[in-house]
């Protein structure tokens, strides 16, 4: 058998989008399952769209993700250069090859490519034949007026000489693959195997798009999730679990990957899902490794003591880790109290609320092991002896304390903060 080489092939203008991310980890899925090898190449011919730093974007995201490419722009690889810009004699090469050939003629300053007749079908991994009639096909660039490869032309050279034995992508590429099949012919070449995947939906069936969803793998980094949890959900976006299973490692997508359990109906991205996913890989972390991964999300005032103190607190509670300090503030700064609040979630008068403080300032200094066990026996023995409505009771020292309705376990909170605090 042949050697199964698959690519991502992203475009670089701006930023590493979550759909290429998701092509990118079948790509890598099936290549690593078949021993096979996976590549970047950068599409940067698109000089008007092309951004300098997004490229290092592109692969800090595939890094991030754990998709390690074995070939690629910096890294190297038998078959390069792999940034479309500096293959540009291979263009020229090609392109002047189907002028020879009569295939491809000059008209306004740009190369066509002419349409032969006849039809063009391939056999869709995933949507089984697919068959095109050459005479909807109009004739079309291959080289444009500023001397730069159209889309069609360059990823067909570049597939062609990187030895791509399967292109695994979007659906919305179907309608380029007559044109590219088409070149592979003229040129004399391997025609690779083609994998169509269905596109990403918003729950309305509306495609993604960086117009009204968050898109950008940065923005899932910046906000807490954990890349573990976020490849899990794409693995599911799509294909099945032969046993069901929602939660998994990509190392068990890889075993079980067949373009057989791949669905041609559009996935929805839910973002509620993907959230409970991400909760669920932070809840397996330890306190240890949780610090850790905390760091970017606390306030350079927080003292690492207190962190430690507060992640068995909050642990169950986190959906990302950007919200870690919101459920923690009150820890290092005094919190807000909102009287109304107090009076409405308590439905206690002035009088009995400042009665149960002063009675429960007494037992707090009366009391001089700082500890759950005891401050809970000593607020419910409180509660018992004088009568008082025991969630309303915790709900205001809950406010009074933290400024919150919601907030981590009391007791445990009370510890924490001290005495003095308290």
């Amino acid at each position: 058998m042949k050697e199964i080489r698959t690519r991502t092939a992203p475009s670089p203008t701006g930023l590493a989008h979550v759909g290429n991310v998701y092509a990118a980890l079948f790509n890598f899925a099936f290549a690593r399952k078949s021993k096979g090898t996976f590549i970047l190449r950068i599409e940067n011919t698109d000089v008007e769209r092309f951004v300098v730093s997004a490229e290092e974007v592109i692969i800090d995201a595939l890094n991030w993700l754990g998709l390690k490419y074995n070939e690629g722009p910096d890294i190297g690889g038998k078959y390069g250069p792999y940034r479309q810009s500096e293959r540009i004699d291979f263009y020229n090469k090609y392109s002047q090859q189907l002028v020879d050939q009569k295939m491809a003629y000059e008209s306004e300053g740009a190369l066509w490519f002419k349409v032969p007749k006849g039809k063009t079908h391939w056999c869709d991994l995933i949507r089984d034949k697919i068959e095109f009639d050459n005479s909807e096909i109009k004739d079309f660039v291959i080289r444009r007026s500023n001397g730069f490869p159209s889309y069609n032309f360059a990823v067909v050279i570049d597939d062609w000489l990187m030895k791509i034995s399967h292109v695994i992508r979007a659906e919305e590429h179907i309608s380029n693959t007559p044109r590219q099949i088409m070149l592979y012919r003229a040129l004399g070449a391997e025609v690779p195997e083609f994998a169509h995947l269905p596109l990403l939906r918003n729950p309305d069936h509306s495609k993604i798009s960086k117009r009204r969803n968050p898109v950008a793998i940065s923005w899932y980094q910046d906000h807490g999730y954990l890349p573990e949890a976020l490849i899990n959900f794409l693995c599911l976006l799509g294909w099945s679990h032969p046993e069901g299973k929602d939660v998994f490692p990509i190392e068990e997508f890889i075993k079980n990957f067949s373009f057989e359990r791949i669905s041609k109906s559009a996935p929805i991205f839910d973002f509620k899902k993907l959230n409970w996913l991400n909760g669920l890989y932070i809840r397996q972390k330890t306190d240890e490794d949780l610090f850790k991964l905390l760091k970017p999300f606390v306030p350079k005032e927080m003292e690492d003591d207190l962190v430690k103190k507060t992640i068995p607190l909050v642990k169950d509670r986190l959906t990302i880790l950007s919200d870690y300090f919101s459920l923690v503030d009150f820890f290092i700064k005094e919190p807000e109290i909102d009287k109304k609040l107090l009076f409405k979630k308590t439905a206690q008068d002035i009088k009995l609320i400042k009665e149960q403080f002063n009675i429960v300032l007494e037992k707090i200094d009366e009391n001089k092991k700082w500890q759950v066990k005891v401050l809970e026996k000593t607020f419910r023995e409180i509660a018992v002896d004088k009568n008082y409505h025991l969630g309303k009771f915790f709900m205001a020292v809950r406010i009074a304390l933290t400024g919150k309705i919601a907030t981590p376990p009391l007791f445990e909170t009370i510890e924490v903060l001290g005495k003095e605090k308290t």
